[in-house]
């Protein structure tokens, strides 16, 4: 099993993209999930610090995903919508942090150094400083 900081799961590639390399410039390894069911396989496959998980996908959406995982890394949910009251419930202990889509990039940076427990190497860089 392969060692990834972080997972970022989103059916658009060029959010997915944009999020991917953020993440890389920060200093963190990165692999990329465009679904669902393509997120649980690398779950599956891969020791992750973190998931940065879209909501809503066609297929397998996010909800779903939460729903499956029993043990799951701290989850950072970027999104444009939020959840309902039901689903909250169902899986509000499995969610580190939610993002309302647009989100400022440093947002999504310092989420992910909480969630993992450090900075990446180049954060600074990143964070434009």
């Amino acid at each position: 099993m392969t060692a990834v900081d972080v997972l970022v799961v989103d059916d658009h590639e060029a959010i997915r993209t944009s999020v991917a390399e953020l993440l890389q410039t920060a200093g963190y390894s990165v692999v990329e999930a465009e679904d669902g069911e393509q997120a649980l396989r690398m779950l599956a496959e891969h020791d992750v610090g973190a998931v940065v998980l879209d909501l809503r996908m066609p297929g397998v959406d996010g909800l779903r995903v939460l729903e499956t995982l029993t043990d799951p890394p701290p989850v950072i949910i970027t999104s444009a919508f939020t959840l309902d009251l039901d689903e909250f419930e169902r899986v509000d202990a499995k969610i580190f942090l939610q993002l309302v889509k647009p989100f400022h990039p440093r947002r999504l940076i310092d989420a992910v150094a909480s969630a993992i427990g450090r900075p990446g190497p180049g954060a600074e860089e990143a964070n434009g400083h």
